[in-house]
Formats: structure tokens, sequence, C-alpha cells
């Protein structure tokens, strides 16, 4: 399984988020429609353009995968804005991704002075 923590610049990304109902705002809508133009990215705060690949839903109905092109993740903030263009099934939704250099699985632990003969024994 990939490392998505924390997020790496010009790295493609996969995040999950469930989308409010409208009409009914204590419950996450079932299955929403994702159309052209619901769902934009915008790096460092510039101009925001449609996401390359539209969320999908998976077995589970209430939680939409969306993934970022390694292009999209190019900046140290990127912003997905999720907005039903139909404006009647789900609430808007905003998610902010910072980006590093680094992830979790970059780090070494030799360079941390870490004995690894302890860590062996451990």
């Amino acid at each position: 399984m990939a490392t998505y923590v924390p997020a790496k610049i010009n790295t493609a990304y996969e995040f999950y988020v469930s989308l409010v109902s409208q009409a009914n705002t204590k419950l996450v809508q079932v299955s929403p429609t994702m159309a052209a133009g619901d769902v934009k990215v915008s790096t460092d705060n510039g101009a925001s353009n449609n996401i390359t690949v539209l969320p999908v839903i998976g077995t589970n109905t209430r939680v939409l995968k969306c993934n970022l092109s390694a292009a999209e993740m190019n900046g140290g903030n990127v912003t997905v804005i999720f907005s039903d263009a139909a404006g009647s099934e789900w609430c808007d939704l905003v998610v902010n991704i910072q980006t590093s250099a680094r992830q979790v699985d970059d780090l070494v632990a030799a360079p941390l002075g870490i004995d690894r003969e302890i860590v062996a024994q451990q």
C-alpha cells in the first residue's frame, strides 16, 4: 500500500471524503452524483480548475475515492472544492491538503542517530 502521510508535493495523492446531504444535513449523501464542474482543484490559492478525474463511489456508497494527479499536487497547499453544480443534492465541502517534500516512508533510522542493532533486537 502506498504511503499518503504526509501528502508529497508533485506526487499523485488519494484521499476519501463523504458529502453531507442537502435534504437532511444530519446524514451523509448516499451515492452522490458527480458531474463535470462539481470538483475543482486550486494550487497555492491560484485559479480553480476542474479536477482531472472525478471522484468515484466505492463499495461503501457513502464514501468517495478522490485521486489527484502529480500535476494537481504541485504546490504547498492544494485545495479541493466540492460544489454540486446542479445545486440540490449535497452540501459544499472544501479540503485543503498541505504537501511536504518527504513522506514517512522516506525517513531512515541511521541519519537520526538510531542504533540499528538496538532497533533489530526489539
